[in-house]
């Protein structure tokens, strides 16, 4: 087998080196998003990898398959980078020439700052040494539900039930559908993620927050000009705002609006989640109770006679149905 002229040093589980002639070797590093690199093992060196190069280095226990580590910058020193894991990996490379992004763009060498977390690649050359050509900055991101909004901050339930607090500061963006919009769309209950950066003592300052648009499901209990009133399957009645804008999507019906949507259909709503609790829709789908195949999980979905999967939404005008129901 001819061996391979580039290896990749990426995120996996530490318990799954691979080599394979040249090899690609794989061992990430789930993206740890906060905190310093931890206490590395005393390493030693691995024989009977030659292909490693001078100056990797092992932990003296590889642990189990769920172990992950980081590759982090512990040193720079003009183009040479020193690197750890918190598994005791150690390596200096030289980054001359490399090309070095970050997220979706792409960053200068000098931009790179000690305590990045990176993944690189890099090409066998013909005398048989190895150039660094391409190195990768994690951006460090947090999701989950928003709990409480600060002045200056805002906490999240991640999932599994942990609380984070991300700080926020006036350079931070906030987006939501695609468009741009204030900070003051984040509140409790809508769920979002944030690309930012983390400091030595794992504090997280958001640089850019992405807020998932939110959805109400239910039974269309009333309506006036500008609004609906939904029950939802838990019993609550919640409002939703609609506006000229609002797009609809109507079973049966060729051009639909509002005037379509009746008490009694079941409806989805997708759009912003408001502090009172109520939802200014952006789009709005609506279904005869009675009609065939509605799904017993509220949804629109068909059951063979056309329609989506039972259960699945009915779909929305926009791109889908896949915001979280209030």
């Amino acid at each position: 087998m001819k061996p391979s002229h580039t290896r990749w040093f990426v995120l996996a589980p530490i318990g799954a080196l691979l080599f394979a002639g040249v090899a690609s070797v794989a061992f990430s590093l789930g993206v740890a998003s906060s905190g310093p690199v931890a206490q590395a093992a005393q390493p030693t060196t691995i024989p009977g990898h030659p292909e490693l190069g001078p100056g990797w280095h092992a932990p003296t226990s590889l642990g189990g398959a769920s172990s992950q580590v980081t590759i982090a910058i512990t040193k720079i020193d003009g183009s040479k980078l020193s690197l750890q894991t918190t598994d005791g990996w150690t390596r200096i490379i030289d980054a001359t020439g490399a090309t070095v992004t970050k997220g979706t763009q792409t960053i200068a060498l000098g931009d790179l700052k000690v305590g990045d977390q990176i993944t690189f690649r890099e090409s066998r050359q013909s005398d048989g040494t190895y150039k660094i050509t391409t190195i990768q900055v994690f951006v460090p991101t947090a999701a989950g539900t928003v709990s409480s909004v600060a002045d200056g901050s805002v906490t999240i339930t991640q999932i599994g039930g942990s609380s984070r607090t991300l700080t926020l500061t006036g350079s931070t963006t906030y987006t939501q559908g695609g468009a741009k919009v204030s900070k003051a769309a984040l509140v409790v209950g809508v769920r979002i993620s944030a690309q930012g950066t983390v400091d030595s003592s794992g504090n997280f300052t958001a640089t850019a927050v992405t807020i998932t648009p939110s959805a109400v499901l239910g039974t269309v209990a009333s309506k006036t000009a500008t609004s609906i009133a939904v029950t939802t399957t838990a019993g609550k009645t919640v409002t939703v705002n609609v506006s000229s804008t609002t797009k609809y999507n109507v079973r049966g019906v060729a051009s639909p609006t509002l005037a379509d949507v009746r008490v009694g259909y079941r409806v989805q709503a997708q759009g912003t989640l408001n502090a009172d609790g109520s939802l200014t829709a952006t789009a709005v789908s609506a279904s005869p109770a009675d009609q065939p195949g509605f799904g017993p999980g509220g949804g629109f979905g068909g059951s063979g006679r056309g329609g989506g999967r039972r259960g699945q939404p009915f779909p929305l005008p926009s791109a889908g149905a896949s915001a979280p129901s209030i």
